[in-house]
């Protein structure tokens, strides 16, 4: 499975402008499913990874809120208990989660981890917003090139729902490190609770993440590779 490296990319840069003392992570949702996009270091990664797998985290609450989620001191945080715990685990003290819309129905958050103490002062509040907005932006070029790719070569429209939707479970377990099962679990809990089809959640998966190979001929990728 190619997984698209924008993301990623996204989220070092992020942590590179913001201050050498963050760490940051992106994170994409629509129907419900949160799926971890890209990460500037692996620790930012497992914390953004366990709150995907919970379904409870200041990222999840600031794109369902679209409000930012300050968490000054993460030790006294009495909400998400498994994200505030791995996020202890891995020595940070403070984290910020800023949302952006993509389209209607779709949003990013673009998640800050600190090891100092809240560190958020008014300027890097004001610079993380603008910065999840050009990840926002990033996100919804990539939906459009997705289109353009299938009105081209037929990607999407001629996909199979089973190719589909092993494709899709795939990204999720590679994103979120999580198994077959709970990938499965995460794309139809996903398509129950917003009356969509699992077809529907797959694509948004495949044109937010997954860079589309040959053709639709192409035999589906394994999920290990």
């Amino acid at each position: 499975m190619a997984i698209s490296s924008y993301p990623h990319e996204f989220a070092i840069r992020a942590a590179t402008v913001l201050g050498s003392k963050i760490e940051a992570s992106i994170t994409v949702r629509q129907h419900g499913l949160t799926v971890r996009a890209g990460s500037s270091t692996d620790a930012a990664a497992r914390c953004d990874q366990v709150e995907a797998m919970a379904g409870a985290g200041p990222c999840i609450d600031a794109m369902d809120q679209v409000v930012a989620q300050i968490v000054p001191e993460i030790a006294s945080e009495s909400r998400w208990e498994a994200w505030r715990t791995k996020a202890a685990e891995e020595g940070f003290t403070s984290a910020l989660a800023v949302p952006a819309l993509v389209t209607p129905g779709v949003a990013v958050a673009l998640n800050l981890y600190s090891r100092s103490a809240d560190p958020w002062t008014a300027e890097l509040l004001t610079a993380a917003d603008a910065y999840a907005h050009l990840t926002a932006s990033a996100v919804r070029l990539r939906f459009e090139l997705a289109e353009v790719e299938d009105a081209a070569i037929g990607v999407y429209r001629t996909m199979s729902e089973t190719i589909a939707t092993e494709r899709a479970v795939g990204a999720i377990m590679q994103t979120n490190q999580c198994t077959e099962e709970d990938a499965r679990r995460i794309l139809d809990s996903a398509a129950r609770n917003r009356s969509v089809t699992r077809r529907e959640v797959a694509e948004t998966i495949l044109r937010a993440l997954v860079v589309p190979d040959e053709g639709p001929g192409a035999a589906p990728l394994s999920r290990g590779s």
